[in-house]
């Protein structure tokens, strides 16, 4: 056992793994930095240009609130010409990302609306979110109403609403709540609420 205070701190400090870490000050910002820096981000994550650069003049800013003599606008030049570069060597590429992107959404079973918002948020125009939504739905189902069904039928099956409910009675305007926070129509909502698990016709 330790017999002074200064041992039990040392003993203490070793074994408090959970202790929070000293952040470390931002680095300098750097035309090799700031490729090496986008290089491993967009390793782990996709991303539109858009919010690349987005991405990018965050980490700008904490760097030139650290080192007050860099200067913010000569750093933001450097990560546009590092978009342009990047988009023009094929690593951004706004329109793969928005169809593989909008595939996965409609997987998952979110709405049109959802989709769209969601898409916005990472910097894609709504223009564009329509375009590669309505050619994915036409390469699934025959009509807009018809993709929105199955994308609705997706979420009951997660929510265990609807043909998936299993209690002994369902609280039918929670259901419906649930589908418009979704961003699906009343009319898709009370459609998918009223099929029975078996049924074909959605």
């Amino acid at each position: 056992m330790p017999n002074h205070k200064s041992d039990q701190a040392k003993i203490k400090q070793k074994n408090s793994p959970y202790e929070k870490r000293e952040k470390r000050p931002p680095k300098k910002i750097s035309e090799s930095y700031l490729h090496n820096s986008a290089l491993y981000y967009l390793e782990r994550f996709s991303a539109s240009k858009k919010h690349f650069k987005t991405v990018m003049l965050r980490k700008v800013r904490r760097s030139c609130m650290h080192h007050s003599e860099q200067d913010y606008d000569e750093c933001a030049i450097m990560v546009k010409a590092l978009a342009d570069k990047f988009e023009k060597s094929g690593l951004l590429d706004d329109e793969t990302y928005t169809n593989g992107l909008v595939s996965s959404l409609r997987r998952k079973g979110l709405s049109r609306s959802a989709i769209i918002n969601k898409m916005y948020a990472k910097g894609i125009s709504q223009e564009k979110t329509i375009a590669a939504l309505e050619k994915l739905d036409n390469e699934l189902c025959e009509t807009p109403d018809e993709a929105e069904r199955h994308a609705a039928l997706k979420l009951a099956r997660k929510k265990r609403i609807g043909p998936y409910f299993t209690g002994e009675e369902q609280d039918i305007k929670r259901s419906l709540g649930m589908f418009a926070r979704a961003g699906f129509s009343y009319q898709i909502a009370k459609h998918v609420l009223n099929l029975e698990i078996d049924d074909e016709s959605y």
